[in-house]
């Protein structure tokens, strides 16, 4: 099984690699050269130097998914998150007593492209009483919220 990666995450994992290997060869060049050592915490600060100086220099975005997050946190490093559209926070409210409340939506990948729509039905416990989710091959996004609306129109009434 393979993690998907951004390339943000990709770049800082491919210059972990390539400095642990030149520490190493810069370490051992030191000792049989020049009769220097170099001790571990040396190393690893050169290493950890370097993977933050690439970090801030690093024009990729990271993906916006938990793996990336994760990765970057446990080094303490930061990334350069996707900037989202609008983020609108919704609170859902419950219907009236004796009610039901439809949520719809639709999507797609592209306008036209494959997309979908789907809506769910609650009551006034928030209790599920039905669903519904349609995929489509070749559709608009305005065209999904409408089907979308439509469905749930005819199914509640």
């Amino acid at each position: 099984m393979s993690v998907p990666f951004s390339d943000h995450v990709r770049v800082l994992w491919k210059t972990t690699i390539h400095n642990v290997v030149w520490s190493v060869w810069l370490a051992r060049n030191q000792w049989i050269f020049e009769s220097k050592t170099m001790d571990f915490r040396s190393a690893l600060s050169l290493i950890w130097r370097a993977v933050s100086d690439t970090n801030r220099l690093e024009i990729e975005c990271m993906c916006n998914c938990v793996n990336d997050i994760l990765i970057l946190r446990r080094f303490d490093l930061r990334g350069r998150p996707v900037r989202a559209s609008v983020i609108r926070i919704v609170i859902w409210s419950h219907p009236a007593p004796g009610c039901t409340k439809v949520n719809t939506d639709g999507v797609t990948l592209s306008s036209p492209g494959a997309g979908g729509y789907g809506g769910i039905f609650r009551n006034c416990r928030a209790f599920v009483k039905g669903c519904f989710v349609v995929s489509l091959d070749h559709v608009f996004a305005f065209e999904t919220e409408l089907l979308a609306a439509s469905i749930a129109i005819d199914f509640a009434w």
